[in-house]
């Protein structure tokens, strides 16, 4: 059966003298902690085999549905299948999982290309193979941390995912915070090395409105006012006070925080809402500027790529824009290079392009967009070529339904009953955090000096991604303004460009264009808020947070090696 190859069900199978169910809490956890790893690489290697027979003996589809079920394997151990034992693929592990096996710090939209698929087989390599299951947990969070006193909020399930095989009592936790996506296991990468390292217990939880935990059971506008950062920082403040509870951990014990992107921010912002929580944190490439008119993002990529690549990106621009505005079959043909229906909006379908050619430059792929796209001679070369080329690239880089992902699609998102995970950081953006990435206008000023040329299509302005909001969600805010008002209080709240924490470490990557919402000069904002970035190419966003590799550049490691040097030193005062 597929539970078959669950390790729970492995584990639940053995024949034990003292049936689990008496043992005492801690020496059941100990005791799994210990046989997980035995007997899941056990099973695994059955389910393996077995798929392997489904595969070669079921050429239907609908034999091989009844091929091993992996969805409740944790990454860890999808990761071990890699290594250990060739036959089981990527494919084999996206096509019986509903999660992508390789989306590691990328959006689940964007995780079943090629892109996916190097990150995938680079932590297989480095990934330690030893590793300790762990499955979902769930804690009753308040719905609403900011009721009006008598007035009763409700709880909702919350997410998370703790690891015990390092932890020795005296350690610290190292708490990873759920960001703009669905969590899928224990913190893994740089932090899991680190936590090996200092004998600490991993947790990570997840975001409220993502994943499974959806306060209320609703995605709908009036439901949805209940996610705001200062709800998630609630969140994650009380159940440090529950978890530490509910596990006796020692007096005293010490939780460090990590975050790498909007986590990033929300790591800097928990030090400021509640400093008294943990001891300091990890801000990777943490956006912790709320921009509402993010001209800069474009400007970024324009910058990291160089002239001779940012002009072959304006012509695939350009290309897609003389087949889209010509409508009829012109405007069938160039859309649906990338999956889309004719009538999708063209705004949307234009950000979608701008979105797909950025991400390369964002995730450490700069090298392979412009050796490709420059590798045409755009004097001769049709449009339709460039066009052709383009998607070919943005499909083998994402996956072939990246195009069609609900998070372009105006459409697709203003229905509450499409998923969560879409709908609710297009309302992060709109309701609060705004980072509206639109293409620079004609003779645009930057400090006095004019803004490069846009890579991005015209299409994408701020009267379409103002009025994209309000399609989405109705009228949410009153007045109109209310986006860009909502950004500048959480600058207030913060510090925006200079936030007003202690103990935070900062870290940024040159290729990455969110950095244009991360701290600002003077970087290092204080002795207690030090601030390090790579300055390599290929250096992309949160790159810090993946596993260690020895051929990673010499920027990079500087910056986990500084680091390092403050997680410890604010470890160990008292």
């Amino acid at each position: 059966r597929p539970t078959s190859c669950h390790p729970s069900a492995g584990v639940g199978a053995m024949s034990m003298h003292m049936p689990l169910a008496v043992l005492p809490p801690r020496l059941l956890r100990s005791l799994v902690i210990r046989l997980v790893p035995v007997v899941a690489s056990a099973m695994l290697a059955a389910c393996i085999a077995s798929a392997d027979v489904v595969e070669s003996s079921c050429p239907s589809e609908e034999c091989r549905k009844q091929a091993p079920d992996m969805r409740d394997v944790p990454d860890v151990l999808l990761l071990q299948m890699s290594s250990k034992h060739g036959s089981v693929t990527f494919e084999e592990i996206e096509a019986h999982s509903d999660r992508p096996a390789a989306g590691f710090n990328l959006p689940p939209w964007a995780a079943g290309g090629e892109i996916a698929r190097r990150i995938f087989r680079e932590e297989a390599a480095y990934q330690p193979l030893a590793s300790a299951a762990s499955t979902a947990r769930y804690w009753h969070a308040p719905v609403d941390h900011f009721a009006p006193q008598g007035k009763v909020g409700g709880t909702f399930r919350q997410k998370f995912y703790a690891n015990w095989e390092f932890f020795k009592k005296g350690g610290p936790v190292f708490f990873e915070l759920g960001g703009e996506s669905p969590v899928r296991g224990p913190p893994g990468g740089f932090t899991r090395r680190l936590a090996s390292e200092r004998a600490a217990l991993l947790v990570v939880v997840e975001h409220r409105f993502y994943g499974d935990s959806i306060p209320n059971g609703s995605m709908n506008s009036s439901n949805l006012k209940l996610l705001t950062v200062d709800q998630a920082l609630a969140d994650y403040a009380a159940f440090i006070d529950w978890y530490s509870a509910e596990e006796r951990l020692p007096k005293g014990t010490k939780w460090f925080i990590f975050g790498g992107s909007y986590p990033g921010a929300l790591a800097s912002w928990f030090r400021i809402a509640y400093p008294d929580k943990s001891v300091g944190s990890l801000s990777s490439s943490g956006v912790v500027n709320a921009i509402f008119d993010f001209v800069m993002f474009d400007v970024s990529i324009t910058r990291a790529i160089g002239p001779r690549c940012a002009e072959a990106h304006r012509a695939i621009t350009t290309a897609f824009e003389s087949f889209v505005l010509a409508r009829g079959a012109d405007e069938a043909f160039a859309k649906a290079l990338l999956g889309c229906r004719p009538g999708m909006l063209d705004g949307d379908f234009f950000y979608m392009l701008a979105d797909a050619l950025a991400m390369m430059v964002q995730y450490s792929s700069k090298s392979i967009l412009c050796s490709n796209i420059t590798g045409l001679d755009y004097e001769s070369v049709t449009a339709k070529a460039i066009m052709e080329n383009a998607a070919a690239l943005i499909k083998d880089s994402w996956g072939a339904h990246f195009g069609t992902s609900c998070f372009y699609d105006t459409a697709c998102i203003s229905d509450p009953t499409n998923g969560p995970n879409d709908r609710a950081w297009r309302w992060q953006k709109c309701y609060e955090l705004a980072y509206l990435q639109s293409a620079p206008l004609p003779n645009q000023l930057e400090d006095g000096q004019p803004l490069p040329k846009p890579l991005r299509s015209s299409l994408v302005n701020m009267s379409y991604m103002v009025g994209q909001c309000y399609a989405m969600f109705g009228e949410f805010n009153a007045i109109r303004g209310a986006i860009e008002e909502s950004a500048a209080k959480i600058n207030a709240q913060f510090g925006g460009p200079q936030p007003k924490a202690r103990k935070v470490f900062y870290s940024n990557f040159a290729d990455d264009p969110w950095m244009e919402a991360s701290v600002m000069p003077p970087r290092d904002v204080d002795d207690e808020q030090p601030y390090e970035a790579a300055l390599c190419d290929d250096c992309g966003h949160c790159m810090d947070l993946h596993t260690p590799r020895s051929s990673d550049p010499v920027e990079l490691q500087q910056v986990r090696a500084r680091f390092t040097k403050y997680l410890d030193s604010w470890l160990a005062e008292e």
